[in-house]
């Protein structure tokens, strides 16, 4: 049934469902004149539906709560739930409902659904010896961030990768179903997050930072001395532990998906720990960590 009742009615799935829900708050997660009220919704959407593509989900609905401030325009909510509503319908799910109230500060919150008519990809599955790879290009978001923070216009390639990321569904679908053992959407930073998916699978690894894919802003950035390919949070590419048979059809993978699919690593056993390795092969201390909402500040 459509939105307009107390409740959306969803028909039961023969596949398991997976569900995600993520916030995006003013002056938390973004800033007001960094994108336009349209893509503020569809950055909104696309968030929560990179949760579903890592593992291996094909979104399905979104349930959609704004919150703001009594004196936002009626026309930029108007906007903000047309970016919303364009982001679901181009993955080809439906917006099922949602809520709209005042607040002091200007907030989205989603919860999206997904059917997994194939494997499901969790953190907890890589195995040592299993290849690392990313999709996409990494660190452009938080260069972007940066550049505005320090009341600069960032790079326009850089720009895009925080007003428009993309949520890897079809990559992360055919990467199950080719056999990956584990995934994880890059949202806290690749090292992080590469930490929060060794712990789940018990495993160590080693990145080589050299190997990071980057834009070319981004490369001259960490050449200059940052690490934003390695720990810049907000990519919302996917990270991917899979065995030899995956590594052998990655370059047809990337064709069937039109994603950019890059080895960047290995697994390896756990009390090796997870390090980003230098092209000299030593190790390297990641200059700025990734993002944590509840990181203390002095």
């Amino acid at each position: 049934m459509p939105p307009g009742d107390d409740c959306a009615v969803a028909a039961p799935s023969p596949h398991p469902l997976a569900l995600t829900t993520d916030a995006l708050v003013d002056d938390v997660h973004f800033r007001r004149d960094w994108l336009s009220w349209p893509e503020l919704g569809r950055r909104a959407i696309t968030v929560n539906l990179s949760d579903l593509a890592a593992m291996g989900a094909l979104p399905a609905w979104t349930l959609v709560a704004v919150a703001a401030p009594p004196e936002l325009p009626a026309q930029a909510l108007d906007e903000i739930l047309d970016g919303c509503a364009d982001a679901t319908e181009d993955a080809g799910a439906v917006v099922a409902g949602g809520n709209l109230t005042t607040a002091p500060v200007l907030s989205i919150t989603v919860t999206a659904g997904g059917t997994l008519p194939g494997p499901c990809l969790t953190r907890g599955g890589a195995r040592v010896g299993d290849h690392l790879l990313v999709t996409g290009t990494l660190g452009g978001s938080a260069a972007a961030v940066a550049a505005w923070l320090a009341g600069d216009r960032p790079d326009a390639s850089l720009a895009a990768r925080f007003v428009a990321p993309v949520a890897r569904i079809a990559a992360g679908r055919a990467l199950a179903a080719a056999g990956a053992h584990a995934a994880i959407d890059v949202s806290d930073g690749l090292m992080a997050d590469l930490g929060h998916l060794c712990a789940a699978s018990g495993v160590g690894a080693v990145v080589e930072r050299a190997r990071l894919p980057r834009l070319p802003a981004v490369a001259r950035l960490d050449a200059a001395g940052h690490d934003f390919a390695a720990s810049g949070g907000e990519d919302y590419e996917l990270l991917v532990a899979c065995p030899d048979v995956v590594l052998q059809r990655l370059d047809d993978l990337a064709r069937a998906t039109d994603t950019p699919l890059a080895i960047v690593g290995r697994c390896v056993d756990a009390a090796h720990g997870v390090v980003l390795q230098d092209e000299d092969g030593r190790p390297h201390a990641v200059r700025t960590r990734g993002f944590d909402h509840f990181a203390r500040t002095t």
